[in-house]
């Protein structure tokens, strides 16, 4: 995994010391095609309403996704992590009310910062795109088990996103989901509570992964369906 880390941090940092606060430092195009992903991981709050939450962002970046959730006046308690240490130090200046971590997700859970634990909700963006010149062995083995430490942490549910296998452009440097794939391992290894959705103009899908405790309390006349 430290290969993949380092890769990483020298992908961003050199954009970031090219464009500055731009979504082109986070390997966007420009700030409608974030929206546009931002309005997909918003959705994984569906079951919120009105009701005050938090959420963690792994990968979080200069924290366009808090301006975001800023905007839209959402009841939410946000904060963020990131592997590059510059766009934390950013963070922290542009969001002193938010908490900002350097930490990498896809550490063994033990030796993540407890504080970045327990949070209702995590979502990330991007984050397992790029995988330059990293195998796709290694990548996948990245992705899984970040993303199972995102479900262990959580009290409520995660969103992650991918490029699809399902496009009409392939790069070697970028890392492309089989939805099939994917939603296979999250049911076997996560939960049965997912979803996939595969419906905006961008060759991407996003994945909604929530807990069994969590489901179960909004379906109170559907115990039969749970566990225990």
């Amino acid at each position: 995994m430290k290969e993949i880390e380092d890769s990483q941090k020298k992908f961003y940092l050199k954009k970031f010391q090219y464009y500055g606060d731009s979504p082109k430092s986070l390997s966007w195009n420009d700030k409608n095609s974030q929206y546009i992903r931002f309005r997909k991981i918003a959705e994984l709050f569906k079951y919120e309403g009105s009701n005050q939450f938090s959420v963690h962002e792994i990968g979080c970046g200069l924290g366009h996704f808090k301006e975001f959730l800023d905007e839209c006046q959402e009841s939410i308690s946000y904060s963020g992590s990131d592997i590059v240490l510059e766009f934390i130090e950013m963070d922290k200046k542009k969001f002193p009310e938010s908490l900002f971590f350097v930490e990498n997700i896809s550490n063994d859970i033990e030796l993540i910062n407890p504080s970045i634990k327990g949070q209702d909700y995590y979502c990330l963006n991007g984050t397992f795109h790029t995988k330059e010149n990293n195998s796709v062995k290694e990548w996948e083995s990245f992705v899984f088990k970040s993303t199972k430490n995102m479900f262990n942490m959580a009290k409520k549910g995660i969103c992650i996103n991918f490029l699809t296998s399902y496009s009409d452009f392939y790069n070697n440097n970028l890392y492309y989901g089989d939805p099939t794939q994917i939603f296979n391992w999250c049911i076997t290894n996560c939960s049965r509570f997912v979803s996939i959705c595969h419906d905006i103009p961008l060759y991407e899908f996003f994945v909604y992964i929530y807990k069994e405790n969590f489901i179960k309390e909004k379906y109170p006349e559907f115990q039969k369906y749970f566990k225990g």
